[in-house]
């Protein structure tokens, strides 16, 4: 059994290895990915996403919930769970005068937890933190003290990624208990491509993040229909530091001009974060999750040049129905999913917030009908800011695919 654990924990340390080489985090082609680390994710494990992106009080007995720590408590004994996930999204921009369409995709995400004990579990989890994906071309600037206007093009790409520690404990048969550490850690490059007159310009900036954070987190099962659950985010200050390379090209002939590394920039700090989440099961097949979450922003007294953040409500609701516990028939496992979700958002625009809401629909494919492994596949349509002064209006379509894996890595072959 111990060469089994240590050999799946190589294969889920490879995988994240291979994920974080491949993770770009082209997961958004938002415009108000531009401001501060970028638009935060939409990335989510497993079920939730089908969920309206919440689940504070949801177990992981099947299917991984890192949303709380407190449920890795729940991973029946002896079970590993791996999740992986894929995401793409349609982003449809629309200003006073124009519409624009952007698309993008990548690996959205990889989990795994997995039992120590009768009473506790833990488990690695590898989101994006925040995405990054603009472009701002054919921008007219006039030359200060002139008549003469330049032009310039603006590309940004990046984010930052989330990885975390999950612990969960069964401190009564009841409540679980939960702590995860986690290490943010990315870049955000931005390229501006400048023409005046003859000379071309080419300004790269490469801004790197990291730092450490902290949450706690617990769920009560009142009875067998209902549970709740909570968890916080404490706050914390992200080390920054930037590259910057500027080049200058005349009559074809490239120049270098400046050429800087581990530039000191200004720290970004991130708020308390309180969740609170409420779980109800009726008729044994219907689940219906509530959550609300609390980012105090305002204690941060973080700004970006554009506008102030101010403190943040997320509420979401969400639905699933499942024929049977355990079905005999595949069609009886069958998993489906509806939600919805609403962002007041954190940044305020000349006294207008940048909120945003979502409608989701989810289901999930059993893989078999004995094992809890699922293919698990959700729609959301939303929309983001409004066509006011220098905001724009988004509308964005996005296709969650997770593939979560269960008990696999303990059974043993046989052979007649």
């Amino acid at each position: 059994m111990m060469k089994n654990k240590f050999f799946i924990l190589l294969i889920g340390l490879f995988l994240f290895t291979q994920y974080i080489q491949s993770q770009t985090n082209s997961l958004t082609g938002s415009p108000y990915s531009l401001f501060g680390l970028g638009v935060q994710t939409n990335s989510n494990i497993g079920r939730n996403s089908g969920l309206g992106r919440g689940g504070i009080a949801l177990e992981s007995n099947n299917l991984l919930n890192t949303l709380n720590p407190a449920s890795f408590g729940s991973i029946p004994n002896k079970s590993f769970v791996l999740d992986i996930g894929f995401l793409g999204e349609l982003n449809s921009v629309s200003t006073s005068d124009k519409d624009e369409k952007r698309l993008s995709a990548n690996f959205s995400n990889l989990a795994m937890g997995f039992s120590l004990n009768e009473r506790s579990g833990m488990g690695l989890s590898m989101v994006p933190f925040t995405d990054v994906g603009y472009a701002l071309i054919g921008i007219e600037t006039n030359i200060e003290g002139s008549q003469d206007e330049f032009i310039s093009n603006i590309i940004g790409s990046g984010g930052l990624n989330n990885l975390s520690l999950h612990y969960g404990y069964s401190l009564l048969d009841n409540l679980n208990l939960g702590m995860k550490a986690s290490y943010l850690f990315g870049a955000i490059e931005q390229t501006e491509n400048v023409l005046i007159e003859d000379t071309f310009l080419n300004i790269t900036e490469n801004s790197f993040y990291n730092g450490f954070r902290i949450g706690l987190g617990f769920q009560y099962e009142i009875d067998n229909q209902y549970a709740i659950g909570f968890t916080a985010d404490f706050p914390t200050s992200l080390n920054g530091s930037q590259d910057r390379r500027l080049f200058k090209t005349l009559d074809f002939i490239p120049t270098e001009v400046e050429d800087e590394d581990d530039l000191e920039i200004d720290s970004f700090n991130l708020p308390l974060e309180l969740g609170f989440g409420a779980r109800a099961t009726f008729f044994n097949s219907l689940i219906v999750n509530i959550d609300y979450k609390s980012n105090l922003w305002g204690f941060t007294e973080q700004s970006d040049e554009i506008g102030d953040y101010v403190d943040q409500n997320i509420f979401s609701l969400g639905a699933q129905y499942r024929a049977k516990e355990i079905g005999l028939k595949y069609w009886e496992n069958i998993e489906f999913r509806v939600g919805f979700n609403y962002d007041s958002g954190y940044l305020s625009v000349n006294d207008k917030t940048v909120d945003s809401y979502s409608m989701t629909a989810g289901i999930g494919f059993p893989i078999n009908t004995r094992g809890g492994s699922m293919i698990n596949i959700s729609y959301t349509s939303g929309n983001r800011g409004t066509v006011s002064g220098i905001l724009v209006e988004e509308n964005f379509d996005m296709i969650n695919v997770n593939i979560s894996l269960k008990d696999i890595w303990f059974r043993k072959l046989k052979f007649n």
